[in-house]
């Protein structure tokens, strides 16, 4: 199979990004397939979540953006079988500046990345609640995106924001470029306006949704604190976990693949 980019994004924070990016990296890698999560978010929350350091000054996406290091020395091992991690460091913050004057900006990530894609069956980039010169970076450099959406009246509007960017993006840069799905998060049963909300979202948005909603759990927060994916925490087995694994499922499904977990 020809390597899939694939950007986690919203411009509104606490949606669910970093914890939907950190799960289907990890749990598609525990089915064999090749796995390499980029963090380009200056927060590093990704990398931490593996428990991974945020001082790869040398070996981070900062330093392969502004011709630091080349790519190929910046990935790291994550510690688990078939998942590599470019990992961020807070000096990201300050590439926004330092890639103005860089000549077709835009297009700095996907130039960088071509060396590595065959290395890989999955390539996810965890992208920066905001809208810049590297988050377009991630979008360029990406053949679908996932947008996470929190099961509450105001990740409408994050949605609307995010939308807003890929019409602008795919009109004057890249048309190819399409929504993978909006996944939903942070669903509560017993909560009327979490149902009204996912309901809403499925009658407006049809097949663009997932079936598969991840709903709010405690483990994500145990999770960060472990800095152990919930997908691969067997031990400790939550509802957040079975979610993420559905969703796994449903993501193969769409594309006629399938592994068990190794």
């Amino acid at each position: 199979m020809l390597p899939k980019v694939i950007a986690i994004t919203n411009q509104k924070g606490g949606v669910g990004k970093t914890t939907t990016a950190v799960n289907l990296s990890a749990g598609l890698s525990a089915r064999g397939y090749k796995v390499l999560l980029i963090d380009t978010d200056h927060q590093a929350s990704c990398t931490v979540a593996f428990g991974l350091k945020t001082e790869y000054d040398n070996r981070s996406i900062y330093s392969a953006l502004v011709g630091l290091s080349p790519i190929q020395d910046c990935i790291i091992r994550s510690g688990y079988p078939n998942l590599d991690i470019i990992p961020s460091t807070p000096h990201l913050v300050g590439a926004e500046i330092e890639l103005v004057n860089f000549t077709e900006r835009e297009y700095i990530l996907t130039e960088i990345l071509e060396p590595i894609k065959p290395l890989y069956d999955f390539i996810f980039i965890d992208c920066p609640p905001s809208l810049g010169i590297v988050p377009v970076n991630s979008l360029m450099a990406s053949d679908s995106i996932i947008i996470p959406l929190q099961c509450e009246f105001f990740g409408i509007e994050g949605l609307e924001l995010i939308l807003g960017t890929l019409k602008i993006i795919q009109k004057r840069l890249k048309p190819e470029l399409y929504v993978e799905g909006i996944l939903l998060t942070m669903h509560e049963e017993e909560n009327l306006l979490s149902n009204q909300i996912l309901h809403l979202m499925h009658e407006n948005f049809g097949d663009q949704i997932f079936d598969t909603y991840i709903p709010r759990d405690g483990a994500f927060i145990d999770s960060t604190a472990k800095q152990v994916p919930v997908i691969l925490d067997r031990k400790n087995y939550s509802e957040g976990a079975r979610a993420y694994d559905r969703l796994i499922l449903e993501f193969l499904e769409k594309y006629n693949l399938r592994k068990t977990i190794s």
